[in-house]
């Protein structure tokens, strides 16, 4: 059975001209040899179109079902579109400042978002986001430096570094989208899939480490993000003409594309893998090494760990699906997930591997509702195990238990690091990704001088890669002028925090995230310093607009997402190493209000927590309801006597069972050691010591 490609723009161009031809309903995607689906017969024409880039060779007419599938408008808007073309070729030629809605779904997929100005009232002022595709997060030195000339000509004087290692350039006019887009195509770039529903940017850690497992890990993102890559040039037909800019893919790359041995592919379609629908919603992976948990792997749809041998020698890959972040307030059946154990497979079986989890979500995620859409509620419908059989079908395989890995660890690389080939890396923290002011004169006058390449890491910071030992000391000397400090120098809360964009911007903002955490850190630390907290202490923020996700405020100890005018929900209980999922703590928390729950919060744990306790682990530990006691019941800090060190020694059996005694009170052996202290220094003060 052939699947083949979209009849909508022939449709559309037949009926203008009065013809009438009958097509059935869409009843699922289905590619030829699909295990345990049904077959179905079509019936293949040929229409010519005068639109340029839309001459369509086969059309599909399925028959109708007896009952037809209930499908999303943006399903429809897919099939229709000539395979990601129609209607914004046409839309792009008018001389208004937007597009139309059908347009706006299908440019996500060419990497734009349109948005317009939330803080102006009045007539709407419509731009475009751009959003770049940078697998592990590498950029170029030419592309770096055109991304700041663009951000200058025709963005709005600022480039946004995104939580998956990518580029935002924000405020580009229609009428200069193809000029911005044709100059980030000719700089070694590309925007294609950076949005839309199929996989998005593939994660890898951005550390430019000479190790083999570091630099595996890199190529097999690079190829994971080759394999997904849409095929049938309707990116470069609308940007550059046709003209195709693109380097050589590996050989294995091709090879696995093509292979439909298990019933993968639609043949003779000009998208093998995604067909003319494409994949229900966004589809995200992310490889890494054991420890390197810098991805945030359990988020992800897919998550691909090299596993090595004695010797460092990559030998397969543990994989990881069904994260996701996305949620929706007060519908329960919505809900952030953390990715689960699949299973192993050999190094050379891994493109074989990703593609099969990709079909399955193809022709198993629902389409009908896009709230539900993404490949987490799949698996947690079906259960892990029946996933895996399917699956399994499509590999061709049975996957092998999964290795043993080490504790996650999150890796920031910031500041100084030996690359391991001579040269150093550094990297620089920067709030909430935005580079703009002196810091981005600054980095191009870096960049550009010492011809440096760059990486983008998930954490909305960027890597100076290659730099000569000689240049460390003249680098660091401009970087601190224009505020871009080393580690030491920037407030620890800052370095783990992250927001989304949100306000004025994005259309789903609910509230302020970017533009309202620096005001934010800046009263946590006030919290943490009338609490007795250390200026080193920390906790891993994240701030969002709503309750897309987009900044993994799940994953926080500490998550603010947006849910009213001025009001967050508050999310608690992630993990430094980013491997637990926060829970809901509070609704509708207005800004205003934030000391009243925090401050008993840090307070408690500040006394309370154990040896080295996070906070996240703490919030767990002691569990909700007493945390909700203490904010309902917070009087405000407790005056405190002003304390002196006292050095205590003992031997290891002593302080084994005052470590065992403490851990009952929810206190640490220090904790309990003072207060035995000072009860007998008041005993023996009143006379009661014997």
């Amino acid at each position: 059975m052939t699947t083949a490609t979209s009849y909508g723009a022939a449709h559309s161009a037949v009926l203008k001209e009065g013809k009438k031809i009958q097509i059935g309903g869409y009843d699922g995607l289905r590619s030829r040899n699909s295990v345990g689906l049904s077959r179905r017969h079509v019936s293949l024409f040929s229409v010519s179109i005068a639109r340029p880039n839309a001459f369509i060779r086969a059309v599909s007419t399925p028959v109708k079902p007896e009952t037809e599938t209930k499908r999303s408008k943006v399903e429809i808007i897919k099939e229709h579109s000539n395979f990601i073309r129609y209607p914004l070729n046409e839309e792009l030629l008018t001389d208004a400042p937007n597009i139309n809605e059908s347009a706006t779904q299908i440019i996500k997929f060419h990497g734009s978002y349109q948005q317009y100005n939330r803080d102006e009232r009045g007539a709407r002022s419509y731009s475009f986001m751009l959003r770049t595709k940078n697998p592990c997060g590498k950029v170029p030195n030419k592309l770096y430096l055109t991304m700041d000339d663009l951000a200058d000509q025709f963005g709005i004087g600022t480039l946004r570094l995104t939580t998956r290692q990518t580029f935002q350039l924000h405020g580009v006019l229609k009428k200069n989208l193809k000029t911005v887009m044709s100059s980030i195509i000719h700089s070694m770039g590309s925007t294609l899939g950076a949005c839309g529903d199929l996989n998005r940017n593939v994660l890898a850690p951005a550390a430019p480490f000479a190790r083999k497992d570091y630099q595996f890990a890199q190529q097999t993102a690079d190829n994971i993000a080759a394999l997904l890559t849409p095929q049938s040039g309707f990116y470069y037909d609308m940007w550059v003409d046709g003209e195709k800019i693109m380097s050589a893919e590996p050989p294995e790359v091709v090879k696995a594309r093509n292979d439909n041995s298990h019933g993968t592919n639609f043949p003779d379609s000009p998208e093998p893998i995604y067909g003319t629908q494409f994949l229900p919603r966004k589809f995200k992976i992310a490889v890494t090494v054991p420890t390197d948990n810098s991805v945030h792997l359990l988020t992800n749809d897919v998550g691909v760990v090299v596993v090595t041998d004695a010797d460092g020698e990559p030998q397969g890959f543990n994989l990881y699906v069904g994260g996701g972040m996305g949620r929706t307030h007060r519908l329960e059946t919505t809900f952030p997930r953390l990715a689960e154990p699949l299973g192993y497979v050999p190094k050379e079986d891994i493109l074989y591997a990703v593609k099969a989890i990709v079909v399955t979500q193809r022709e198993n995620g629902r389409r009908d509702d896009r709230k539900y859409s993404r490949m987490k509620y799949l698996i947690s419908s079906w259960g892990i195990e029946k996933f895996r059989s399917v699956v399994e079908q499509y590999y061709g395989k049975k996957f092998e238990p999964s290795r043993e890995l080490p504790e996650w660890e999150f890796k920031s690389y910031l500041g100084w690091h030996e690359q391991g080939d001579g040269g150093l890396f550094c990297g620089l923290h920067v709030d909430s990704g935005r580079i703009g002011g002196e810091m981005k004169v600054t980095l191009r006058e870096i960049i550009e001088k010492y011809n440096l390449d760059v990486r983008l890491t998930p954490n909305q910071n960027i890597i100076l890669c290659g730099i000569r030992k000689a240049w460390k000391r003249p680098i660091t000397t401009a970087l601190a002028q224009a505020g871009l400090l080393q580690p030491k120098y920037v407030d620890p809360l800052n370095l783990t925090a992250m927001a989304c964009p949100a306000l004025p911007l994005c259309p789903l903002a609910i509230t302020e995230a970017e533009r309202g955490i620096p005001d934010i850190l800046k009263r946590i630390r006030a919290v943490f310093e009338k609490v007795g907290l250390k200026y080193n202490e920390s906790v891993v923020i994240r701030a969002t607009g709503c309750p897309n996700g987009c900044a993994r405020p799940y994953m926080a100890e500490l998550g603010f997402v947006g849910d009213g005018p001025n009001s967050y929900q508050l999310w608690l209980g992630g993990t430094p190493n980013q491997t637990s999922l926060a829970r809901t703590f509070m609704n509708k928390v207005k800004i205003h209000d934030l000391e009243k729950v925090l401050e008993p919060l840090f307070y408690n744990w500040k006394r309370k927590r154990q040896s080295k306790e996070s906070f996240g682990d703490f919030t767990n530990r002691v569990g909700f309801e007493t945390l909700q006691e203490w904010v309902e019941k917070w009087d405000g800090v407790v005056a405190t006597r002003s304390t002196y060190n006292l050095r205590l020694f003992t031997d290891k059996d002593t302080y084994e069972k005052m470590d065992e005694l403490a851990k009952l009170q929810n206190k640490t052996a220090h904790q309990l050691a003072m207060e035995v202290i000072r009860n007998y220094a008041s005993a023996q003060q009143n006379g009661k010591g014997e």
